[in-house]
């Protein structure tokens, strides 16, 4: 149940930046349904590993080929689907405590912090970066088919 929870929680919340990004009314749900299930995931993995790092790679990884596949599908740029489901994965809390950290004078745990959003932030672009790329090169990959050229082939 509370699985469920998140997910509504976490797709209203990809709806409402999706909003404020002002992203095409088709794209809405799609957008938040994609930030749902990067949630999900990120939850599930970061259980089953206890790696917010690697949850966060894994998670981000999926948002954004589920973006690449939809962008292709619904003929979108891909960072339509992107934003507004990662930006539920951003190190908001890690900053925060950074931050606070620093300005009551603990600059041993401010940079722990920072080092903790920082390895979040390249989880993710990192993430990104893969999916993108793995899209990319598939869509230069085409089957060639054996033609006329073919002059080692079927001699009877």
């Amino acid at each position: 149940m509370r699985y469920v929870l998140e997910f509504i929680i976490s797709s209203l919340s990809s709806i409402g930046f999706g909003l404020v990004f002002s992203i095409p009314k088709k794209a809405l749900l799609v957008a938040g349904l994609n930030g749902g299930i990067g949630w999900i995931i990120y939850r599930l993995t970061l259980n089953y590993s206890g790696s917010i790092y690697f949850a966060t790679f894994l998670s981000s990884l999926l948002i954004a080929s589920i973006a690449e596949i939809q962008a292709r599908r619904l003929r979108y740029p891909a960072s339509i689907f992107n934003i507004p489901g990662i930006i539920n994965l951003c190190p908001g809390e890690a900053i925060y405590n950074t931050m606070s950290s620093f300005i009551n004078g603990h600059s041993d745990i401010a940079i722990s912090y920072f080092y903790k959003a920082v390895v979040i932030a390249g989880a993710i672009a990192f993430g990104v970066l893969l999916a993108s790329s793995f899209s990319k090169s598939l869509k230069s990959y085409r089957i060639r088919q054996s033609k006329r050229t073919n002059y080692l082939g079927d001699y009877k």
